[in-house]
C-alpha cells in the first residue's frame, strides 16, 4: 500500500483557503463586537441620561423659581429667564426649600397675617414645629446647627415665584456670589404656641405675604470643565483626570445669603458638599420656557472610529 502525502501546491492552496476563512471570521467577529459595544453603550447612556434628568427635575421642583440663575464660574450671573448667551452661563444654580418637613405635615408654609406684627418684625408661622424641622434639616445635611443658622425665609409673592421685588434689583435679592440678600430673611425664634411658632425676621424693608418658603440650601449643577477641579471637594472624589471635564456634578449644602458659594467655585467662600450625577457628559444646558425649565444633556463616548452620542431633554415644572 502506497502512502501519499500533500504536494507543496496542495499545501499552499490549503493555507490560502484557511487564511481567507480566518480573515472573514475575524471581520465577522469584529463587526459583532462593534455592534455589541454600540448597543451596550447606547442603552447605558439612555438609562443614565434618564436617571440624571429625573433627579434634576425632582430637585428643581422644590426650588424658589425666581432664585434660579445661570452662572459663568467667574462671579457673573443672570436670572435664568434673562439669559441670551447660554454658552457663557453654563452653571445652573437655585435656592431650594424644605420639602421633607412639608411631607410630614409639620410645615404648612403659611403665616397668620392677622396675628403677625410687621412693625415688630414678628410673623406667626402656622404648623411650624420648630424643633422637629430643625432635626429634619440637620439630618438632611448631616450637621448640628440651630434652624436659624441653616435656614431662612423667602416670601412666595403673588405668583408663588419668590417675591416679585427681585425683578427690580435681581443682583441684590438672593445673595448670589457676594451680593446682598434683600429678599432672603434670616430669623430667630421668638416663641412657640402649640404647633405654631413666632419668628422674628431680620428685615429692614419689604412686603410680607401669607405664603413663604423655608429655604435651607442652594444647589448648583455643572460640568467639570466649568468649575475649579483643583478644589479639595473634587479631588476627594478621585476621578481620573481624563474624565473629570466631562463629569456632571451636583453641589449642595451652601447658603448664598450667608456669603457662601459651592465648594468648587473660585470666587467667594466655598462651602458644602458635592456628588457625581454622571460621566461622559459633553453638554449640559437649561433654558426657561414660560414658567418651566427645559433641561438638556448630551452623553458621548469615542473608541477608535466608534462615536456614540445620546441626547435627551426633560421639562422641570
Amino acid at each position: 500500500m502506497v502512502k501519499r502525502s500533500f504536494t507543496l501546491i496542495e499545501a499552499i492552496f490549503v493555507i490560502v483557503i484557511l487564511s481567507f476563512l480566518l480573515i472573514g471570521g475575524f471581520q465577522i467577529i469584529s463587526k459583532l463586537y462593534v455592534r455589541n459595544f454600540i448597543a451596550q453603550k447606547t442603552a447605558e447612556f439612555e438609562f443614565t441620561s434618564q436617571q440624571i434628568l429625573d433627579e434634576l427635575s425632582r430637585r428643581l421642583y422644590y426650588r424658589v423659581p425666581l432664585s434660579t440663575i445661570g452662572y459663568d464660574g467667574k462671579g457673573d450671573f443672570k436670572y435664568i429667564g434673562d439669559i441670551d448667551d447660554p454658552d457663557k452661563y453654563k452653571i445652573l444654580e437655585w435656592i431650594g426649600y424644605e420639602n421633607d418637613a412639608m411631607k410630614e405635615l409639620n410645615l404648612s408654609g403659611f403665616i397668620d397675617l392677622y396675628a403677625s406684627n410687621k412693625k415688630n418684625k414678628l410673623i406667626k408661622c402656622l404648623d411650624f414645629n420648630y424643633s422637629f424641622i430643625e432635626v429634619i434639616v440637620n439630618n438632611k445635611f448631616n450637621f448640628n446647627k440651630d434652624l436659624n443658622q441653616s435656614s431662612a425665609i423667602v416670601f412666595a409673592g403673588s405668583f408663588d415665584r419668590g417675591e416679585e421685588g427681585a425683578l427690580t434689583d435681581y443682583n441684590n435679592s438672593f445673595g448670589w456670589h457676594n451680593n446682598e440678600h434683600k429678599l432672603v430673611y434670616t430669623f430667630e425664634k421668638n416663641s412657640t404656641l402649640n404647633n405654631d411658632t413666632f419668628l422674628k425676621l431680620h428685615i429692614d424693608s419689604g412686603d410680607i405675604y401669607e405664603k413663604f418658603y423655608l429655604v435651607d440650601s442652594a444647589y448648583a449643577v455643572a460640568r467639570g470643565e466649568d468649575i475649579n477641579t483643583s478644589a479639595d471637594c473634587i479631588k476627594n472624589l478621585n476621578i481620573p483626570l481624563n474624565e473629570i471635564n466631562d463629569t456632571l456634578f451636583l453641589f449642595y449644602n451652601y447658603r448664598p445669603w450667608l456669603k457662601e458659594t459651592f465648594c468648587a467655585d473660585s470666587y467667594g467662600e466655598p462651602e458644602g458638599n458635592v456628588s457625581v450625577l454622571g460621566f461622559n457628559i459633553k453638554a449640559f444646558r437649561v433654558k426657561k420656557v414660560n414658567s418651566h425649565l427645559e433641561i438638556k444633556i448630551t452623553l458621548n463616548k469615542k473608541r477608535g472610529d466608534i462615536n456614540i452620542t445620546v441626547s435627551k431633554q426633560k421639562v422641570a415644572f
